[in-house]
């Protein structure tokens, strides 16, 4: 019993240092990227040795692999896309067939493309692309699996409540895309607009105008 005792703690030891490592690493490496995380700061940030680092994992490329493509995991949606009646739950825009619904559901979409740290995380995967081409496939699959998806999932809910039968949501989503991004997203990616929620806000109810007029004047 003790045995086993002492092998469970040591598990958990190892596992609690592997995530220690994991964090600091996801701090240096989307401040600084992967040429200029260095392994001595990550393992002081992370309360270890470098040596502890390099027993944990093989090198640093295996490390800023696994840090990067969890991060561009997005862990609200984790997994397959959620049913309309999750989104629903989720989101109480969802079951909104109008303009306010539309503006909600573009103020999500810029909450999340325009926080920090997808701003930084975007940094790092267009920097490191041509080194890690996976970073960029990941990224690219899981931002369209997820909040694109809930744009065009939403989109298709609101076409079945107005009887817009011939519209094609997915066109829609990434007018939509393109109308939040524009004027907004290069500005702050590149430091010349800060983003506060204010900024969210005008942004998302122009954009929502702009793509309501759309679809009701194609549809009317």
């Amino acid at each position: 019993m003790k045995k086993a005792a002492k092998h469970t703690s040591k598990a958990a030891m190892i596992a609690e240092k592997d995530r220690a490592i994991v964090l600091a690493a996801h701090e240096h490496f989307l401040r600084d990227g992967f040429a200029g995380a260095s392994m001595d700061g990550i393992a002081k940030s992370a309360g270890v040795s470098v040596k502890t680092i390099y027993s944990h994992f093989e090198n640093k490329n295996e490390l800023f692999s696994k840090v990067m493509i969890a991060a561009c995991t997005d862990h609200l949606l984790s997994g397959e896309l959620p049913s309309d009646e999750m989104l629903s739950e989720r989101f109480a825009w969802f079951r909104e067939a109008t303009q306010r619904g539309l503006m909600e559901a573009g103020r999500e979409y810029l909450r999340h493309l325009l926080s920090a740290e997808q701003l930084a995380l975007y940094r790092v995967v267009t920097r490191d692309a041509d080194r890690f081409p996976e970073l960029g496939r990941q990224y690219q699959k899981n931002f369209a699996r997820g909040r694109t998806g809930i744009l065009i999932a939403y989109l298709k809910s609101v076409a079945r409540a107005k009887a817009w039968t011939k519209r094609n949501t997915t066109q829609d989503a990434a007018l939509y895309e393109a109308l939040l991004r524009a004027g907004i997203y290069e500005e702050a990616l590149h430091g010349l607009l800060t983003v506060n929620s204010d900024v969210v806000e005008k942004h998302a109810l122009a954009s929502s105008k702009t793509m309501w007029k759309l679809l009701t004047r194609d549809c009317g």
